[in-house]
């Protein structure tokens, strides 16, 4: 009996060693694919705020950029700015993530929601940004998701303040 128990102590912990070791072997050999895809789709979106984009440089972020901005990408062109965003409502916590184009004279370009997770959906709430500048004059929250709408235009507002301070460099 004695055997058995001492026999069952050292392999227990031997098959957890090895399935631990095959598990990191997996991570180190997944990892790199998996970063390329986030790489690849992450350019896709700014590619798709910013039409006919060649290609982007990441822009520093500065501590005093709003937490919402996660990144700035200028254009190698000259046609503007890629922002991706993340924001919550006070309605939800579940982020909501979105890339956002401003051109170069400062109207929005494109908008792209990459991550949005409420029951009721904006509709096209996003593309009523287009061609809007830094006032956001003419837009309005939407009845149903007065949260997320809030969230998402403060959001807006955000992308503007980080594109004029990266900008202004």
């Amino acid at each position: 009996m004695k055997n058995t128990n001492l026999k069952s102590i050292i392999v227990l912990p031997l098959i957890c060693l090895i399935v631990v070791a095959l598990l990191a072997a997996v991570n180190h050999i997944t990892s790199d694919v998996i970063e390329k895809n986030a790489m690849k789709a992450q350019l896709e979106s700014l590619k798709q705020v910013v039409p006919g984009a060649a290609d982007f440089d990441t822009q520093d972020l500065t501590e005093s950029m709003p937490e919402t901005v996660t990144g700035i990408f200028k254009e190698t062109g000259g046609k503007g700015y890629a922002v991706t965003l993340e924001t919550v409502s006070s309605y939800s916590q579940n982020p909501m993530t979105f890339t956002l184009g401003i051109s170069e004279d400062g109207k929005i370009i494109g908008v792209f929601v990459t991550n949005y997770s409420e029951t009721k959906d904006f509709g096209d709430y996003p593309e009523s940004f287009a061609g809007k500048d830094s006032s956001l004059e003419g837009v309005d929250v939407v009845a149903g998701v007065t949260y997320s709408s809030n969230a998402f235009k403060d959001a807006v507002k955000d992308a503007f303040a980080a594109v004029e301070e990266v900008a202004g460099k």
